[in-house]
């Protein structure tokens, strides 16, 4: 049974390094600060088994464990312990909107149907073809979304929200231009984009004929996520702009839809810096933000829904663990899904691309959120 005891152990200290990296890349911390951290953590992650492998080879037969590495395997086995713990409780969480009816579900086998012309030759084509990976099997879902202070007028208002689309060229043009025509084909009546959209100065070209033929009859809004500051920010937005999409990153804009008013807003925070200038008294509030962590601001503030994206839905979901990777002050909490506190809803979309062509139990998506009155 020691066997046992030392594979807990194990698994309980790979678990605690992995909640680590999630927090640390939920932080507002330089770039280079955030790679830096990842890389102690991931050095302590595979050095302290190796090291703990040594000790215990090395010592004799009849010998105790040396008491550093049984003081840390109990402290593995208390981490697993509350990790395990804390994640069954997620099954019953309060802030878990009950009221989010999925209408439907429709998969797009884009691996299929654009083959090679999805990725190319090499390496990532590979990846993207492994069994089991759905990172080219984006998910069209239907959602009806309750909101305490929407008005007759705007009842069945349709907003699609599109997420992390990470354009960098891991991924062919052609993908992209998919995912539009299937919005397009919904006949939105507005568009949220939640950042993470160019990477690379290069793909700045593929804007225009993959977001500028978005078409939603009270437009298309975006704001920026932390990848999109890897490459001039300002020419990104210059780009999506001269596109006809319309920038609300820390702005504020009201909407005429349907004889009412509604305020669209932009909260990019950590990475940029500015706050959206709320008053408080403005009618119906939308607010795109790219990470769930700003769910506690826009709560306060008084926002009716929160389009967010940031965590990718986990990336990899392991069954009975759940997600893996969510890069969130929260750990896993706002991987995916809607979630309401008081009358604010936030919907968290699993993104519409992909930064790592590996997708376990998580695919893509594409969500139309239908508003009812609740």
């Amino acid at each position: 049974m020691q066997w046992l005891f030392w594979l807990a152990a194990l698994v309980g200290h790979g678990a605690f390094w992995v909640e680590i990296v999630n927090r640390v890349h939920g932080l507002g911390w330089p770039r280079k600060l955030i790679d830096a951290a990842t890389m102690a953590c991931a050095a302590a992650c595979a050095g302290i088994p190796l090291v703990a492998l040594v000790a215990l080879v090395a010592k004799p037969t009849d010998a105790a464990t040396p008491a550093w590495l049984a003081a840390y395997a109990a402290f593995s086995l208390a981490a697993l312990a509350t990790i395990v713990v804390t994640r069954a409780a997620l099954a019953w969480d309060p802030r878990r909107c009950r009221d989010t009816q999925r209408k439907s579900v429709v998969p797009l086998d884009l691996r299929s149907e654009l083959g090679r012309d999805a990725t190319g030759n090499g390496i990532l084509h590979r990846l993207a073809t492994l069994p089991g990976n759905t990172v080219l099997k984006p998910q069209l879902e239907h959602l009806t979304v309750p909101l305490q202070r929407l008005t007759p007028a705007l009842e069945g208002l349709r907003v699609a929200h599109l997420t992390d689309l990470h354009m960098s060229g891991r991924f062919s043009r052609a993908y992209f231009e998919r995912l539009v025509e299937e919005v397009n084909a919904w006949r939105p009546d507005l568009v949220c984009i939640t950042g993470d959209i160019v990477e690379r100065m290069p793909q700045l070209d593929w804007v225009e004929p993959t977001l500028g033929q978005l078409d939603a009859a009270y437009g298309s809004y975006f704001v920026l996520g932390n990848h999109d500051d890897k490459i001039d920010s300002d020419a990104m937005r210059r780009c999506l702009v001269a596109a006809g999409l319309v920038d609300v990153g820390g702005l504020t804009t009201e909407v005429a839809m349907r004889g009412a008013r509604v305020t669209v807003c932009g909260d990019e925070r950590p990475w940029f810096k500015a706050e959206p200038p709320l008053q408080g008294i403005e009618p119906l509030v939308f607010c795109l933000a790219h990470t769930p962590d700003r769910f506690g601001w826009a709560t306060a503030r008084g926002v009716d829904l929160v389009l967010a994206g940031h965590n990718h839905g986990g990336q990899v979901c392991l069954p009975g663990a759940g997600a893996l990777l969510c890069p969130s002050r929260h750990g896993v909490r706002y991987s995916a899904g809607t979630f309401r506190r008081g009358r604010t809803v936030m919907h968290v979309g699993r993104g519409s691309g992909s930064l790592f062509p590996l997708r376990y139990g998580c695919p893509p998506e594409v969500a139309l959120i239908t508003l009812t009155r609740g």
